[in-house]
């Protein structure tokens, strides 16, 4: 079982360029230059997966085509935790069709735009990810807590700043959800 350890913080969108020199004065390097991610989230008629606190995410990032399972959500006050499950696939419209003959549907459908960096913390590699999003801009640090909490502070931020909310639900929130088609 992989599990996912992230803490999501909301900042401006004039925050990114002082927040790129910041990652790179501490070392980080660039994974992923800023780029499209398209993301879908499938379930079954009756909600299954949504009802178990459970997702199932098609993304479509460049080059780059993942499958995801995630998991429930681990209480947890500070962190976003949950069993995470991922692999890359081939032809994203042939997955979709596969997917749809198993009986599970488009539920969601969201776009962003994704920049990503990794630095070590400690002896930790940890990720950083940008995303501009229509629902606002975050930074996502994925890595283990601690290394999340020392990286966040070097930043600026402290736990109190963090948020726990995933894309699907800050969408919601926002009234941004595309409707499948």
């Amino acid at each position: 079982m992989a599990l996912e350890t992230e803490a999501k913080v909301r900042i401006t969108q004039e925050d990114l360029d002082s927040l790129r020199a910041g990652l790179r004065e501490l070392g980080a390097s660039c994974r992923a230059a800023r780029q499209k991610e398209d993301n879908w989230l499938f379930d079954f008629p009756d909600k299954q997966l949504r009802e178990a606190g459970c997702a199932l995410r098609l993304r479509v990032y460049g080059e780059e085509t993942l499958l995801t399972f995630k998991g429930k959500t681990q209480i947890d006050p500070r962190f976003k935790k949950r069993e995470e499950l991922e692999t890359q696939v081939g032809d994203s419209e042939k997955l979709k069709k596969i997917l749809q003959h198993l009986g599970l549907s488009i539920c969601s459908q969201y776009s962003k735009y994704r920049e990503i960096y990794q630095l070590h913390v400690d002896q930790a590699t940890v990720d950083v990810c940008l995303d501009e999003t229509p629902a606002g801009t975050f930074v996502e640090i994925e890595g283990p807590a601690p290394e999340i909490v020392k990286l966040a502070a070097q930043l600026g931020w402290t736990p109190d700043s963090f948020i726990q909310e995933n894309y699907l639900t800050l969408y919601e929130e926002a009234g941004l959800l595309t409707e499948p088609r």
